[in-house]
């Protein structure tokens, strides 16, 4: 029988973290917990994990993946990962979705594993990969030196058959938080599609392959706040659709500030100039930019070039989504304590570059590529 560990028993988590890294790296299979049921896992370095997971009589319902602590490893296995790719893991990880890519091909790291290990998880539509919530699976997967194969899915009645999968250590944990398997969705270009129906619906999963834009100025309270009503406004009106039904046609408008707390209404100039064109800005709150919303827009609009230059200099990679909102390179100057008057100019500025920006959209395909 195997070893068992239970997180719940007063357990010390990091010692048990180490004793099922450790146990991956002497070439052994673990079960470890998962919100969708359990998973075992072996490391790819090792022949014989791929043949001791391999089997999968009585565990149909498994799905074989390579699992990564976070999206950007499987920048590691994948070359030119599609755009739809990184925004599903960037949305959907860590969570109950298995994503794959890569046609089928065998690239990078994968190259220099044994022949054993290089098919797992390979199939004509790409290898699968997957990134577990359940925050124990997450630490042994940073903790271990080598790619980890697993099997996902798999029922909580599995107990009775671990001796058929040569296990060394099982690690018990709460009940999982689903009932549903994980859904596995795979990814051609800009084209997703289920292979399993699970846990996230393919409606949901419509809407995270959406468009995400993004305005930033520094408080959140006068012009991103203005571009987001305004933009999410005018989009509306081009689709034909109320502005609370944009996320079904594939669009999501946010705003942020480089310098904001959460919290604060906007400007009630900006209030008073918007409700007479029909736009109402009263429930707005402001928010503050971080990383991680930064990652998940497909467009960030700055209002001036010091904020373009201040989400660059600290994200380099974000420099193809960050732009100026003016395409002449201006700056949208900020109307904060200037009177009226000077908030109607900022509005008529705004909204002309907006339409420009809702010119550039190609509505055909529904991507939202500006």
């Amino acid at each position: 029988m195997p070893r068992q560990i239970f997180l719940d028993q007063n357990i010390k988590t990091q010692e048990a973290v180490r004793v099922a890294a450790s146990e991956l790296e002497a070439g052994e299979i673990i079960c470890l917990p998962d919100d969708c049921g359990w998973h075992l896992m072996g490391l790819a370095i090792h022949g014989s994990s791929s043949r001791l997971l391999g089997s999968t009589d009585g565990f149909e319902e498994c799905q074989a993946v390579v699992s990564v602590p976070h999206a950007s490893i499987v920048n590691d296995y994948l070359t030119d990962v599609p755009r739809l790719f990184q925004k599903l893991s960037a949305r959907c990880w860590p969570g109950p979705v298995v994503l794959r890519g890569g046609a089928g091909q065998l690239d990078g790291l994968a190259r220099q594993w044994p022949v054993e290990s290089q098919s797992w998880g390979l199939s004509a539509e790409g290898r699968a990969f997957y990134c577990p919530a359940e925050s124990f699976s997450q630490a042994v997967l940073s903790a271990v030196s080598a790619p980890v194969l697993s099997l996902i899915g798999i029922s909580q009645q599995y107990p009775s058959r671990l001796a058929e999968k040569e296990v060394s250590l099982v690690v018990k944990a709460a009940p999982p938080r689903f009932s549903s398997l994980p859904t596995v969705v795979s990814v051609s270009g800009q084209i997703f599609q289920v292979e399993r129906q699970g846990v996230v619906s393919e409606r949901m999963l419509e809407r995270l392959a959406g468009e995400i834009y993004l305005f930033v100025c520094t408080g959140n309270t006068c012009r991103s706040p203005m571009a987001e009503a305004m933009f999410r406004n005018m989009l509306a009106d081009r689709l034909g659709c109320r502005e609370d039904d944009l996320m079904d046609h594939g669009y999501v408008v946010l705003s942020a500030g480089l310098a904001a707390h959460n919290g604060a209404a906007a400007s009630p100039d900006a209030v008073t100039l918007l409700r007479q064109d029909g736009v109402d800005l009263s429930a707005h709150e402001s928010q503050p930019v971080t990383e991680e919303m930064l990652f998940r827009c497909d467009h960030i609009y700055a209002m001036t070039r010091a904020h373009r230059e201040a989400i660059v200099s600290s994200y380099p990679e974000l420099a193809s989504r960050v732009k100026l909102l003016a395409p002449d390179n201006k700056d949208v100057p900020d109307p904060i304590g200037a009177g009226l008057d000077e908030y109607v100019r900022c509005k008529e500025t705004i909204s002309k570059y907006l339409q420009r920006l809702l010119d550039q959209i190609d509505f055909t395909d529904n991507k939202g590529v500006a």
